[in-house]
């Protein structure tokens, strides 16, 4: 299949025109599957908004929250999601056919630094592969990715391909490539080749509310070669690239580092004994 990548700047707190810019990049890529950043339908930096813009949303109902999207064979689009507990997730749901197929919750909401996610969202109860007619696939919302044990688990259950929505900030250091871009590419790349999964990085760029993000989005397979050309840093892109499900069950029998997984040491580490 083809899976695309849409690294754009969403518009802080305008839903429908978010939408109105993700069905169209969808439509000119003619792809199974498109990829959007992290909280891409609301822009990142809510605040208080969070708790406004929230939306219920349930699997295997009308994606009502965004009637542009309802033609479309496959979006994963990020959102404030107001949980039926009454709480606020940082989300992820793929809408297929105008409903929702699946969604994540961000298990890590960072909450330093730049970052006060702790404040405004409450952490994803678990975590495990979602399936759909487009194959299985393991979703990871920004600093979800930055804790490898997330994809380990992911790739031990067997998942096609890693999705990961971020909202990457970045510093201008005069180098070659933006400081925040070159982290993201070496945690995805590291990723992708001991999870020997493929992993489709969507992140997001512009400014917003003082806070430059840096792009740089990419596809790259589960031996660490590129699916296609990274995006630019800081400008918005749509990146298309190929997934091989034969391919990656393949690549899999070659390098079957995720089976080979020694869980009971992570058992034996957290009940204090030695393995």
């Amino acid at each position: 299949m083809r899976l695309a990548i849409h690294q754009f700047a969403p518009v802080l707190g305008d839903m429908p025109g978010n939408a109105q810019r993700m069905a169209a990049a969808a439509t000119e890529s003619g792809a199974e599957l498109v990829l959007t950043p992290e909280l891409s339908l609301s822009g990142y930096d809510l605040r208080d908004d969070a708790a406004l813009l929230a939306l219920p949303v349930h699997p295997g109902e009308p994606a009502a929250f965004a009637p542009a999207l309802a033609d479309l064979p496959g979006v994963v689009v990020g959102l404030p999601e107001l949980g039926d507990d009454g709480v606020v997730y940082n989300a992820a749901v793929l809408v297929r056919s105008g409903h929702v197929t699946f969604r994540h919750r961000k298990r890590y909401l960072p909450t330093y630094g730049m970052f006060d996610e702790g404040r405004y969202f409450v952490p994803g109860p678990r975590l495990a592969p979602i399936a759909c007619a487009l194959g299985r696939f393991g979703i990871l919302i920004c600093e979800d990715a930055w804790h490898l044990s997330s994809a380990v688990i992911l790739a031990h259950a067997g998942v096609d391909a890693l999705l990961v929505l971020a909202g990457g900030p970045t510093e201008l250091d005069g180098g070659g490539e933006p400081a925040g871009s070159r982290r993201w590419h070496w945690i995805m790349g590291a990723t992708a080749v001991t999870t020997v999964s493929p992993v489709f990085f969507a992140n997001r760029c512009g400014w917003e509310e003082g806070v430059l993000f840096g792009g740089r989005s990419w596809a790259v397979d589960g031996r660490g070669t590129s699916l296609a050309a990274p995006a630019p840093a800081l400008d918005e892109a749509l990146v298309v690239a190929p997934l091989s499900l034969a391919a990656v069950a393949r690549t899999r029998t070659l390098i079957p580092i995720p089976v080979a997984e020694r869980f009971d040491l992570w058992r034996a580490a957290l009940g204090g004994q030695d393995a």
